[in-house]
């Protein structure tokens, strides 16, 4: 792994050498200890705080950043942190920074062991995760959480709770938050039992946890290993937990509300970033506003929480006034300005000289004004993409991601030659589960299926809702034998659900279709990998059901 690594960044110094930097414009270095947009949902996050504060500059007033990502998640972290430093000193060498902001545990601490990289140029050390911590060599941006704000949301929202079972990890970060929850539980003597639940294995989490009573809640810390020692990635510990018990789950973090994740009073990663934008253009900045309440409207509904007030709602249904209320009075007094200024030309005509100089400084404030409503439509806009490629009722990934994300993975297999599969999911006789039980019913057996397809998937993986009782399942650096047995898993995973509904069972069945791209050039398309997979579950329909079909056709 070693070996492979240090090839790889070879061949991105090849290509990825910085151009020559404008010496006129501030320059940042932006180490970050996860991955790209589409393996971290709180690099995501991260990265929109950053452009949000970062974005409304001109010329030489927008600093120039660079950024490296340490991704420990794909790579191993001790291969990520050991050629890190001999890469950045050789692609970077030619550059002088203003500062180099190292953000989370990973990157702080790489860049707290290397004292020699970048000499002289100041330091910040954001979320570093180690309380009380202060760097020798820079400046340390620690969250000090309110972990009682934390808690007593939970009540709020759910007044009939009884026990909160707290869930995390025995790595020393992981103690220190339990901690704070242990801190706190003494306030709710008598009226809330607590349990700490840090010291078992992932098997015995999911099995403890489907056995909690209706007056029970589920708090959960970022997880990444079990007493084991077993390594986890925290929003898969997130969605098998959630699809193992049948209580409402909150968390610390917002990237962690998945589906299934109720969500809670957490760290917002969008206002961490917009810190870290504030410390790139050489503002003063602090954590203190980094948390909110942010809650899944949805699955609140579900729980009875949607009364709750002070809260972020997401996946919340909004009309057209609510998405664009400032825009269109924006717009409006767009309008109005103009027939003010066009009035006030007229009616100057006489005193032209003075005229133009005063329709120079209307000009100038109209182009301000315009930069703002832009910079606001950005942000509407980024919103808007958000939900249009989210189904509204499983909280996972719709049709239009799906095929964006398709599109993304034919294009590296086309480079890499390495193989991709599609599995087409359909649920058997759904229409039969409507007549039966009812449309509720029937959304309910929908969200069941969303959840256990994505409980069992890897991190690379992804699951969209592709229309009606249809999902697909895309499986990146997957053969197609591999991807028949992941299917298989699937369909019996599905087979042994049970939904209760009153007095009746509800029992499912998926058939699911199977086909794989071909390797390095080929000339496969979303359509026809789709249309091949899809061909197959037409096969496995016709012949009873409850089965997996794999397609042999290649592009």
């Amino acid at each position: 792994m070693h070996a492979t690594f240090a090839v790889t960044l070879l061949a991105l110094l090849c290509v990825a050498m910085p151009a020559s930097a404008d010496p006129a414009r501030r320059q940042v270095l932006v180490l970050y200890s996860l991955g790209s947009d589409s393996a971290s949902a709180w690099q995501s996050r991260l990265n929109a705080g950053i452009a949000h504060e970062v974005g409304g500059g001109q010329g030489t007033d927008v600093p120039e950043v660079f950024d490296e990502r340490l991704n420990g998640v794909r790579v191993g972290e001790s291969a990520a942190l050991a050629a890190m430093a001999p890469y950045l000193q050789t692609k970077y060498a030619g550059l002088r920074f203003d500062a180099v902001i190292a953000e989370n545990y990973q990157a702080c601490r790489f860049l707290s062991e290397h004292p020699d990289l970048f000499p002289g140029v100041a330091r910040f050390y954001v979320n570093h995760g180690r309380r009380g911590w202060k760097p020798a060599d820079g400046t340390g941006m620690e969250i000090d959480f309110d972990f009682e704000r934390a808690i007593a949301v939970i009540p709020r929202s759910l007044p009939d709770v009884k026990r909160i079972v707290v869930v995390g990890d025995p790595t020393p970060r992981g103690q220190e938050w339990i901690n704070g929850v242990r801190a706190v539980a003494p306030q709710y003597a008598g009226r809330i039992a607590f349990e700490f639940w840090d010291r078992q294995s992932f098997a015995q989490l999911y099995q403890r946890a489907a056995t909690l009573g209706p007056d029970s809640a589920i708090y959960m810390f970022p997880t990444y290993a079990d007493s084991e020692g077993a390594p986890g990635m925290p929003a898969v510990v997130a969605r098998k937990l959630a699809a193992s018990a049948h209580v409402p789950v909150y968390t610390y973090v917002d990237s962690l509300i998945v589906p299934g994740i109720v969500g809670g009073y957490v760290v917002s990663g969008e206002r961490v970033g917009r810190a870290i934008g504030r410390l790139v253009k050489g503002q003063p900045a602090d954590l203190a506003q980094v948390q909110t309440t942010i809650f899944d409207y949805p699955l609140a509904r579900r729980f009875g929480m949607t009364e709750l007030e002070g809260v972020h709602w997401l996946n919340a249904e909004r009309s057209v006034w609510d998405l664009y209320r400032w825009q269109i009075i924006g717009g409006i007094s767009l309008i109005a300005l103009q027939a003010l200024l066009i009035s006030a030309l007229m009616l100057a005509l006489r005193g032209r000289r003075r005229a133009m100089d005063a329709l120079g400084r209307e000009r100038e404030q109209l182009e301000d004004a315009v930069a703002q409503r832009t910079l606001e439509l950005q942000a509407a806009n980024s919103a808007l993409e958000q939900q249009v490629t989210t189904d509204a009722l499983t909280g996972i990934g719709n049709r239009r991601r799906m095929t964006s994300q398709i599109n993304a993975e034919l294009e590296r297999t086309r480079r890499t030659g390495n193989p991709l599969s599609l599995l087409m999911v359909d649920i058997d006789h759904f229409k039969n589960v409507n007549d039966s039980f009812g449309h509720d019913a029937g959304d309910r057996a929908i969200v069941a299926v969303a959840i256990a397809l994505a409980v069992d998937l890897r991190g690379i993986d992804s699951v969209a809702r592709f229309g009606g009782e249809e999902f697909v399942v895309l499986l990146p650096e997957t053969g197609l034998d591999r991807a028949c047995d992941v299917a298989e898993r699937l369909r019996a995973s599905i087979a042994a659900l049970r939904l209760d509904d009153g007095d009746r069972t509800i029992e499912l069945t998926i058939s699911i279709g199977v086909a794989c791209a071909g390797g390095r050039g080929s000339a496969d398309s979303p359509s026809a990998l789709l249309s091949r997979a899809d061909r197959a579950l037409y096969q496995a329909k016709a012949e009873g059901r409850n089965r997996v079909v794999r397609s042999e056709e290649r592009a």
